[in-house]
Parts: C-alpha cells; structure tokens; sequence
C-alpha cells in the first residue's frame, strides 16, 4: 500500500474549494493550514480507510470552517476518497517529507486592514486638543488598565461602526516611571485586523520564529482579542516588528465579511 502524501490530498481539497467556494480563497488557506496542523493527530491515528479520513477531516472543519456550508462535506468526501484510492487506497500514514516542509506551509490567517494607531503622551489633554479639537475625530470611548499602566481615550477616523473605520488610541501612563511605558515611543504601536488570531499566534511564534510579548491572547481596550508582536527578538524568537509595536486584532465576522475581498 502506498501513502497517500500531504500534496495530493492538499491539490484535491484546493480544487474541490475553488470549484465550490469561488473566490472566496481565506476558506481554502484555513481548510488547508488546519489539515496540516491536525496532521500529527488526524493523521498518525490508527485510520482503517481513507474514507474514516475524509469524515474525521469533514468533522473537524464543520465546526471550525464550513458550518454553513454542510452541504458541501458530501462532495468534499468523495474528493478526498476518490484521491486516495487513486494511490493505493488507505492511508497508513504520512510520508516523512511532511515535518521537514512545515516552513511551506499555507499561511493560516489574513491580514484584512488597519484596525488602529496608538499614539503615547505624557500628557494626555495635549492629544485629546490635537486630535479632538484641531483635527475634529470623534471621541467613542475611553480604557484604563493598571496592568497595562495605560489611560487611553479612544477616537475614531471615519463612521463609528463601519468595517473600514479606523482607531486612534490615545494614551498616557499612569506611571510614568513604571513598564510598560506607553508614551515611549511616541507613535506607540498599530494594530491590524486578522482573521484567526489564534492561528496566527500560533503559526507565527511555532513554525516562523517571530516574538510575542508576554501576556499571550487577551481582550484589548475595544473588546477585541488581541496579541502583539514583539519590536525585538531575542534567542529562541529572532524574528520580530522590527522596532515597531504589532497588535493583532480579531475581527468579528462582520469585519471580515467586509474587508474579505
């Protein structure tokens, strides 16, 4: 029996979710990112045949991807079933190439926009009369937080509501001589808008080597989760922002139903 590889069932879930799915190419990068992530579960499993593959595969994404489309799993599973036969029949495992590509592997998450800017004061009223007063953004919110050491007014450039407004996030320490510093620098960090913050995360600090800063997932100052992405790397993350200050933003569905183009 031969094996049936990472490639050939990654090609016939491509086609299959080009043909049903369109243009709507976020569903086939997550469809395809989760197949191998679960590989070392799904797939090193006992699996008598190719067909348990393809309703253990269906099972998964109905919940994570595909719930509104249960319409689809059917063919989905003739797909895959129909591309294992064709070599060899039933899966037994994957072949050792899989480990050694996980740097090939699809990117599981987009970048959908600009979700906001945050800009760090000593002084607060100084930004307020900028960007309140003299710039005319409407104030739509405010956040305090110890832990963070931040006190943050919250504006909005364009519709309040609209998916393609955009945040400036104006803070000040309520320490100023205690971490983090949120005035330093200035321009203190951006946040973009993502559309799987966890596998983002995850892909990210796992498979790409890049540095979060501590604190892990967490809801930021509007309700959102969040992660940022660390300005310097260090040892076992080299990779980083680059001296900027990253925040990833979960979008919520109306976000990225909006910005999914």
């Amino acid at each position: 029996r031969r094996r049936v590889t990472t490639t050939s069932i990654g090609t016939s879930i491509t086609r299959f979710l080009q043909s049903a799915c369109g243009k709507q190419h976020r569903s086939v990068n997550m469809m395809l990112s989760a197949v191998n992530v679960g590989s070392k579960t799904l797939w090193n499993s006992p699996i008598c045949s190719s067909k348990n593959l393809c309703q253990r595969i269906c099972h998964l994404h109905a919940r994570a991807v595909f719930q509104p489309r249960k319409n689809h799993f059917g063919a989905l599973s003739t797909s895959l079933n129909s591309a294992s036969k064709k070599r060899g029949g039933h899966l037994l495992s994957l072949s050792s190439s899989t480990d050694e590509s996980s740097s090939k592997r699809p990117r599981p998450f987009r970048i959908l926009g600009l979700q906001q800017i945050a800009i760090g004061s000593l002084q607060k009223s100084n930004l307020n009369e900028l960007w309140g007063d003299l710039l005319g953004l409407e104030k739509v919110g405010s956040y305090k937080s110890e832990k963070e050491n931040v006190d943050e007014d919250i504006y909005v450039l364009g519709k309040e509501g609209s998916p393609f407004a955009i945040e400036v996030d104006l803070m000040a320490p309520l320490d100023a001589g205690r971490s983090p510093k949120v005035h330093k620098p200035a321009l203190n960090h951006v946040g973009l808008w993502v559309d799987d913050l966890q596998a983002a995360v995850n892909w990210l600090s796992k498979d790409k080597e890049v540095r979060f800063a501590p604190g892990g997932i967490r809801k930021g100052a509007s309700g959102h989760d969040v992660a940022f992405i660390h300005p310097i790397g260090n040892d076992t993350h080299p990779k980083s922002g680059c001296g900027v200050l990253i925040e990833l933003v979960q979008a919520p569905e109306s976000i990225i139903r909006a910005l999914d183009l």
